[in-house]
């Protein structure tokens, strides 16, 4: 067998592969944002899994097979995790939200579930809608705070602060409490921002609307609201990219 023929069926075995090596890896679905503490659906190879991601039973999940043709997927021999009782087959279709800020594709499914595939960001400088405030989306950058900056629910200094909780930070004074901002140098991601800038003081910037990076023992929350992101005045962001 002469050199050129060797180097052929080299790059032939390596077409053959890498596919498979490609679908062998998990899509993850969850909720429209940023945060744990919820119900994640792993689909790997032709398993699923509908879990509690955090600290909880997750009684409403299941484990099932899956199987799928295009944008459709298709769910057999669904079994509950808690009570081993089997459930009903169902079926899935993939959508896109031209709405969301976070994540663009989404599965509806026939048994009422609705769960965004996380591995699908929304791209940067979209016009969208937030609460009434139209933002520009940032494509989930990753920041970090350069000082102890407040959180907001709206993009003005007026607006209610939310509340922080961190134990991972080495500030003792900070550590463990309840704050009504988030320390210097934690992890943001950054999922909009305003169309125009604002002026605090001598400063000048837009509001960004970000997520602190978060588990079930640090994050920041805003009393008697669902809404898990805020607002933080740009002066106090650093881009890490």
């Amino acid at each position: 067998m002469n050199k050129r023929n060797i180097i052929r069926k080299k790059y032939a075995f390596l077409i053959l592969i890498v596919p498979t090596f490609l679908n062998s890896e998990p899509l993850i679905f969850g909720g429209n944002n940023l945060g744990t503490d919820e119900m994640v659906l792993k689909l790997e190879n032709s398993n699923a899994l509908y879990y509690f991601n955090g600290e909880g039973d997750g009684c409403e999940g299941f484990k099932a097979k899956f199987s799928q043709n295009e944008n459709t997927f298709k769910f057999t021999n669904v079994i509950s995790n808690c009570s081993n009782k089997k459930l009903k087959n169902f079926q899935c279709s993939t959508k896109i939200d031209e709405s969301s800020l976070i994540f663009s594709e989404y599965l509806h499914c026939d048994n009422n579930l609705f769960l965004y595939n996380v591995n699908k960001g929304v791209k940067e400088n979209l016009n969208r809608n937030y609460n009434g405030t139209q933002v520009l989306t940032s494509g989930l950058k990753n920041g970090i705070t350069t000082s102890n900056a407040k959180m907001r629910e709206k993009p003005n200094t007026q607006s209610t602060s939310f509340t922080c909780y961190f134990t991972n930070i080495d500030d003792d004074k900070l550590k463990e409490k309840e704050i009504n901002f988030i320390p210097k140098t934690i992890n943001l991601t950054i999922i909009a921002k305003t169309i125009t800038e604002d002026s605090i003081g001598d400063k000048r910037n837009f509001w960004y609307l970000v997520f602190p990076i978060s588990d079930s023992y640090n994050g920041c929350y805003l009393k008697d609201s669902k809404q898990k992101e805020g607002w933080v005045f740009g002066e106090y962001i650093k881009f890490n990219n």
